[in-house]
């Protein structure tokens, strides 16, 4: 009988190693995610012509103006869907200079995002640079 137990403790014990070894677990994801957002917010000024100027606030709502040949201005509501890489910032139209926008989802590819850069891809595969305004 003591055969068995000796063989059994020690597999058991073995399967444990990677428990007890294991680095704590990272910070929660949805917080690391919500400190990536954080970045997005304030002002950014696109560094192309007719790229705009993008402010994001804190209760989901962006302005944009000067963007494209008639720098159209809009506003609505934005969201980033982390469902895949890279993320995905959701701007949806609330008021334009055009009432075609009103109501669509433009969905742009978050290529990078810090402190003092934000790199968009927008569906037509345009890729616009953008920086804090210089104070």
């Amino acid at each position: 009988m003591k055969t068995l137990i000796i063989p059994s403790v020690a597999v058991l014990f073995v399967g444990l190693i990677p428990l007890v070894l294991a680095e704590p677990p990272a910070k929660e994801p949805g917080k690391e995610i919500a400190a990536l957002e954080q970045k997005l917010l304030g002002s950014w000024w696109g560094q192309e012509g007719c790229s705009g100027r993008y402010l994001f606030r804190k209760d989901g709502t962006y302005d944009l103006k000067g963007l494209g040949p008639t720098a159209n201005e809009t506003a609505g509501t934005w969201k980033v869907r982390w469902d895949a890489l890279p993320p995905t910032l959701v701007l949806t139209c609330k008021m334009s200079e055009s009432d075609e926008e009103i109501g669509k989802d433009t969905e742009l590819k978050l290529q990078q995002l810090d402190d003092a850069s934000l790199v968009l891809l927008y569906p037509d595969k345009m890729v616009y640079h953008y920086e804090r305004p210089k104070k």
